[in-house]
């Protein structure tokens, strides 16, 4: 017999990744929050919450489903974003997992948009009532509440976008106002990503017919690699032949590559050599990377 508790949850819209953010008065644009998507259900005095993917946590995130309970005493399905903040309020997603083991207290979900109230499916409404009606709920942030209503702004996107960086947050979510709720991906909800530039040590490299060469990257900690993605090398001019010919100085067939770069077109090379990529914020592994300089081993 299907499980009940799972049977209520309702998969999450997934924005889509792009370059930009569009401009027009359709759109409204939030911060795009660096943490686990959960999905809270209040029914009858009771609050469970979510994954993105349906999974129960609802013991991890006890603190802020009692804080949920007490704000909200109506029967809802809200979603939204679980983020660890700091004294100074800024959201830490490596913090993230020993936080929801250890400090409960410092998690804050973040509630973006209303599902249900009261028996009533409110994914067919437009999202700016959804989000609407999910104010008049929450009411005005309260600075020591672990659950807040996700502000949007209704000007230009790229200026939010431009301040959101300034910030050094990880982006912005561009939603259309009359756009109804549907799980899955969706052109309805856009995201738009900064970007950052991090140390790496390359491990070996691809070479494949009719594409560009793409190097595999990894972490060191404590003396132990982590796979982390691959990269496209974008080198000035004059330094190409130089970094190629060291690539090849560098070629063993000893070096074990780390899981996950695992691949019969890769060619390892001595993890000696340091480079520094650009690539997404907020990913767990490289994405849209290009290494931009190579550093002296």
């Amino acid at each position: 017999m299907r499980d009940q508790r799972r049977s209520a949850f309702m998969p999450p819209c997934i924005p889509t990744l792009v370059d930009k953010p569009p401009e027009g008065d359709r759109w409204t644009h939030e911060i795009k929050y660096d943490g686990y998507r959960t999905q809270f259900h209040l029914a009858g005095g009771r609050a469970r919450a979510f994954t993105r993917n349906g999974h129960d946590w609802s013991m991890k995130y006890a603190a802020v489903l009692a804080a949920a309970r007490e704000l909200i005493p109506r029967d809802a399905i809200v979603d939204g974003e679980m983020v660890v903040q700091d004294e100074s309020g800024r959201h830490s997603f490596k913090k993230l997992a020993s936080a929801i083991r250890w400090e409960g207290s410092s998690l804050v979900f973040y509630a973006f948009d209303l599902l249900c109230l009261d028996g009533n499916d409110l994914r067919k409404q437009r999202c700016e009532d959804r989000r609407l009606r999910l104010h008049e709920l929450l009411g005005d942030p309260r600075p020591t509440c672990p659950l807040q209503f996700s502000q949007a702004f209704e000007g230009s996107g790229a200026e939010f976008f431009a301040a959101v960086e300034k910030m050094d947050l990880e982006g912005i979510v561009s939603k259309r106002r009359a756009s109804v709720y549907r799980g899955g991906p969706s052109k309805h909800w856009l995201k738009t990503k900064s970007y950052i530039t991090g140390e790496f040590v390359v491990i070996g490299y691809e070479q494949k017919r009719g594409a560009a060469m793409s190097l595999l990257l990894a972490e060191e900690t404590d003396a132990v690699m982590r796979f982390v993605g691959r990269a496209i090398p974008v080198i000035r001019q004059d330094r190409r032949d130089e970094f190629w010919q060291t690539l090849q100085f560098l070629h063993t067939s000893h070096f074990a590559t780390p899981i996950g770069a695992g691949n019969k077109a890769a060619v390892p090379v001595h993890p000696v050599l340091k480079v520094m990529a650009k690539h997404l914020k907020g990913e767990e592994k490289l994405r849209h990377a290009t290494v931009t300089e190579v550093l002296v081993p």
